[in-house]
């Protein structure tokens, strides 16, 4: 991991980080699922509603500067998507790096992307409908000159381009999108990850890229005011292309190139099943596992830097390699108290992960039962014997306490 000095994590670290949260996100419940993208979709429309104030109250400088208006309204929307990063919600766009890094890496399986993704669409239109509702029953937007600025709006996203038109449009803006979530996963404070997330959704909105996430609240709100849109043509154009379009700017042009330069090379150590109930904040298990504690942090970018501390190798007892303490003897050439020994020696190091000692064993014998005559004569062989016994009993105490 980099140092707590800097203010930021290296590229291939934030890589990691992805990958991490991109198997969290598929394996979380449903309910907290469907949550946190109701609510990544319904603080995105908040993005759009000033959008559209921006550009309605500007009319009479939208048809002299038509340029100062799109940097205007590039400017505000991030809003939204910056309250929903900060705040845990989820959209669409933003899974398809994280889905598709998970799955590059084979870690979650294609038909589990897949159903993640279509939920996480699904619950994103769910939230936009809903701010859409608040938005129109309070008049936000009901009112010149904001009426006919969703009105133009909504024709110029689907009634003034084509098809194709669209979908490229859509692999710039998720592009750009994904990028901004990259950099924002390598700042360490909320300030430069709003900024990270604020320049490249500037740029999108400023040069009218398409967006499915966003056009789930820009494109109806003007369909309630009066636009000539049909569903049908909302739904395959604003919806179905832009998605696809999304869907390969995010998946091919972030997720793929950065999977191959920064993952794909190096062993992830990440374990699918710290990760399959991830439950609460972005990476409780893991975590809990890998530490014994859990994060409180309300910040999800904050949870996942916190846990990708374990991407660095755990050493548990079942790993540690023990010291070999036969050093080269047959065990059954060992006298007595030498076996002694080297039983005490295995089981101090099945039992602790302390450093047992590294005193050889024949000082330890030599120290432990002095040694007794080296020639002792056959008519005392029965004294001998039981002095022997005595000595080894003194030895083994001596020896169990120099190991303790």
């Amino acid at each position: 991991m980099a140092s707590t000095a800097s203010d930021h994590f290296d590229v291939d670290e934030a890589a990691f980080m992805l990958l991490r949260a991109g198997i969290s996100k598929a394996y979380q419940p449903l309910e907290y699922m469907l949550v946190r993208n109701f609510l990544g979709g319904a603080l995105t429309s908040v993005g759009g509603m000033i959008t559209l104030i921006v550009k309605g109250g500007c009319d009479g400088l939208n048809e002299t500067n038509p340029g100062i208006v799109m940097l205007l309204g590039g400017l505000v929307f991030p809003v939204g998507l910056a309250m929903s990063t900060l705040t845990g919600g989820e959209l669409s766009t933003g899974n398809v790096l994280f889905l598709s890094i998970a799955l590059l890496q084979r870690k979650i399986p294609f038909w589990r992307a897949i159903y993640v993704f279509f939920v996480s669409f699904f619950a994103n239109l769910a939230g936009s409908l809903f701010y859409l509702i608040i938005a129109h029953f309070g008049h936000i937007l009901s009112d010149e000159p904001y009426k006919k600025g969703t009105i133009t709006f909504a024709n110029d996203k689907v009634l003034e381009v084509t098809g194709i038109t669209i979908f490229v449009r859509a692999i710039g803006c998720n592009w750009l999108i994904c990028i901004g979530v990259f950099c924002a996963f390598m700042s360490r404070t909320v300030i430069s990850r709003v900024v990270s997330i604020w320049i490249p959704i500037f740029v999108f909105v400023a040069v009218g890229f398409e967006n499915s996430v966003a056009n789930m609240f820009l494109v109806p709100i003007g369909m309630i005011n009066g636009a000539p849109v049909s569903v049908g043509l909302f739904i395959w154009k604003s919806l179905i292309l832009s998605t696809l379009g999304n869907i390969v700017g995010g998946g091919v042009f972030v997720a793929l190139v950065y999977w191959f330069i920064f993952v794909y090379p190096k062993n992830d150590g990440v374990e699918d099943l710290d990760i399959r109930e991830g439950r609460g904040p972005i990476l409780p298990v893991l975590e809990k596992r890998r530490t014994g504690q859990t994060h409180t942090s309300s910040d999800p970018i904050t949870q996942i830097e916190s846990a990708a501390s374990a991407l660095e190798p755990v050493q548990s007892i079942n790993h540690v390699r023990r010291p070999s303490t036969a050093a080269g003897r047959d065990r059954l050439s060992l006298n007595p108290i030498q076996s002694l020994t080297l039983s005490l020696r295995e089981r101090a190091t099945r039992h602790s992960l302390a450093p047992v000692t590294t005193q050889p064993l024949d000082e330890v014998v030599a120290d432990a039962a002095p040694t007794a005559a080296t020639t002792p004569d056959s008519s005392s062989s029965s004294a001998s014997a039981s002095s022997s016994t005595s000595s080894a009993a003194s030895a083994s105490s001596a020896i169990a306490e120099k190991i303790d």
